[in-house]
């Protein structure tokens, strides 16, 4: 059985190294890495190809986003894959650990027939859990994710411990290739960006086939380079607002409609949707409010040439 590890990219070179140098130091062998390279404009592509010459690289031309730009390494994959292979989205902001891949056929031996989530815990201390995965409440649009926060104790699962979920994201997500087989690939035409990795997983649970995320297997993320939500945020009141109808944010109204209408069951429909726009709509204000109120009360500082020097980060668009 082989291993198609996709990563879409737009830019965040260094973001990309970090990622694929860890997966450099796996315990297994027979894998194949992917890097959709989505019209890059940093020299990912060039760096690269000279950097990790056993990588291939299928390119786009920067108007893939996540769910295109992930469907052609699907894609590419899907056309050299054997009926057991298995294709792991990743995202490129994620660093594994060495024994990462082994771990998760472990769980993938054990639930054979299911889509298999990794335990994401924070790249930046390696002990906080971000998501231990995601179930949900569809009357109410409540998502809870299990673990948030807390410390994980990386030796407390040798073995498989998997959990039943409802979502699942694209970060670290094992799928056998008899799911694409059955059910298509992700939904690039309503969910260009977000939401298309939990869509294909709620069309694979009405497929039959199992949701889980496996403790035992923990990834580590960046979790604050995905996304412009903290963006958004800090660009004042107006970037707020543009959060909500902007492709790149996870607060996009239509994007949210969109998901909405093709992953909710018809009975929670109307509930959902209330409930949904309510929370996106006041937690952004809650948080708007809490940054101007921390800003106004912090002391201005002098300025000086270091501190007027910005730094742009990449990223914000493309296949990220």
């Amino acid at each position: 059985m082989s291993v198609f590890v996709i990563i879409p990219v737009h830019n965040r070179l260094e973001f990309t190294r970090a990622c694929l140098a860890s997966l450099r130091e796996q315990s297994i062998r027979d894998f194949t890495v992917v890097v959709v390279d989505d019209g890059s404009t940093d020299g990912t592509g060039e760096a690269l190809a000279k950097e990790f010459p056993t990588v291939r690289m299928p390119k786009g031309d920067g108007t893939l986003w996540w769910t295109g730009a992930t469907n052609v390494g699907v894609g590419w994959a899907l056309a050299r894959a054997k009926p057991h292979d298995v294709v792991l989205s990743l995202n490129n902001d994620t660093i594994a650990p060495p024994r990462y891949l082994e771990r998760l056929l472990k769980a993938h031996a054990v639930a054979p027939h299911a889509l298999i989530g990794s335990l994401l815990v924070s790249a930046t201390d390696r002990k906080t859990i971000v998501d231990g995965g995601v179930t949900l409440d569809w009357a109410t649009a409540k998502y809870r994710t299990a673990g948030r926060g807390d410390t994980v104790d990386v030796g407390a699962h040798v073995h498989p411990s998997l959990r039943r979920v409802d979502v699942l994201s694209g970060c670290g997500t094992l799928i056998p290739v008899g799911v694409f087989d059955r059910i298509g690939t992700y939904d690039e035409v309503r969910l260009r960006h977000y939401a298309a990795d939990y869509e294909f997983a709620r069309r694979a649970l009405r497929a039959g086939f199992g949701l889980f995320v496996d403790w035992a297997s923990p990834l580590h993320v960046w979790e604050a380079e995905t996304g412009i939500h903290a963006a958004a945020a800090s660009a004042g009141f107006g970037g707020l607002l543009r959060s909500f109808w902007d492709i790149r944010s996870a607060n996009d109204f239509r994007n949210r409609w969109r998901f909405a209408v093709a992953a909710c069951p018809r009975w929670a429909l109307p509930t959902y949707l209330l409930c949904d726009y309510a929370r996106v709509v006041i937690g952004s204000l809650r948080r708007y409010g809490s940054r101007e109120q921390a800003r106004r009360q912090t002391p201005p500082s002098r300025p000086s040439h270091e501190a007027s020097r910005v730094t742009l980060k990449s990223g914000a668009g493309g296949a990220e």
